[in-house]
């Protein structure tokens, strides 16, 4: 019986030094090896390594991916918002006119139509036509390479209405053409209840009833220009006749180009502007002043 108690020590401290060399040994001495080249835990940082290489940084300066929206907050196409459209005001014409300039065009515009930097990139320009039935909108537009067959907008714009009860949409729509200063333009004037988009592609929509649309396709002088005048009847109707006046004084202004990349040059005022809705050209001079502030 003494030897066993004497023997039982010994045993146990055997027992847990191998214990201790097969297991985990000492904290330095795991450390150390751990760091050594070709251990498994290098070939694990390798392992990972390979996927944080194949992973993008969302972090890294320059991802487009990791930066928030750039349109958040925006309006449509990347500019300001538009503004609400105004109350019916009290307006009578003048007859008085503003000579205007785009990119391969110029024409008059009435002096009391109110003209705002677009508010999208589609735009060449716009305008507020104030009136009694409260604030329409002209818009023009040029695509390049156009917008597709005339026929084609056409049926476009006059899907945009919906005709009273009992009507067809032809009913409510004219057609002519006109051809002046080796332009061709092509007009349509639309009533009825206004179902276009809110923004081009989107599912929202207008529904605004008793609205008129006085829409210009213009030909002749490079891709087409598409002028849109849209909104309540009592308005358009007070200006529809400034509008035709408008048209006739649309005439070539091939001197004046587009900005870099492609964009349309900012509209802006010639200096003289001809009397009730004369041709608007603008002198070389000041097309030329316009192509170096616009970059042509």
């Amino acid at each position: 019986m003494m030897g066993l108690r004497s023997t039982l020590p010994l045993w146990l401290s055997l027992a847990l030094v191998g214990a201790c060399d097969s297991g985990a040994k000492d904290p330095a001495t795991a450390k150390a090896n751990a760091n050594k080249p070709g251990t498994k835990a290098d070939a694990k940082k390798g392992d990972a390594g390979k996927a944080d290489a194949k992973a993008p940084d969302a972090k890294t300066p320059g991802n487009p991916h990791a930066a928030p929206n750039p349109h958040a907050g925006m309006g449509p196409m990347g500019g300001p918002k538009a503004k609400p459209k105004g109350p019916p005001r009290d307006i009578t014409p003048s007859g008085e006119t503003t000579a205007k300039t785009i990119p391969g065009l110029t024409f008059a515009a009435p002096k009391e139509w109110e003209q705002s930097p677009p508010n999208n990139r589609m735009r060449l320009a716009q305008f507020v036509l104030p009136g009694p039935g409260g604030d329409g909108e002209l818009v023009v537009y040029r695509f390049p390479g156009g917008a597709g067959g005339i026929e084609a907008n056409l049926t476009r714009w006059k899907g945009q209405f919906k005709p009273p009860e009992g009507k067809t949409i032809d009913d409510v729509a004219t057609t002519t053409k006109t051809e002046n200063a080796g332009l061709t333009t092509t007009l349509v004037d639309v009533t009825g209840t206004y179902v276009a988009a809110m923004q081009p592609g989107g599912d929202d929509k207008h529904n605004d009833a008793d609205q008129r649309m006085l829409a210009a396709i213009v030909e002749g002088s490079g891709d087409p220009f598409y002028f849109k005048a849209v909104g309540p009847k009592k308005t358009m109707d007070l200006w529809a006749e400034h509008y035709s006046t408008m048209v006739s004084s649309f005439a070539k202004a091939e001197d004046v180009p587009a900005a870099p990349g492609g964009g349309a040059k900012p509209p802006g005022d010639a200096k003289a502007a001809p009397p009730h809705g004369g041709a608007a050209k603008a002198p070389a001079a000041d097309a030329k002043a316009g192509a170096k502030k616009g970059g042509g």
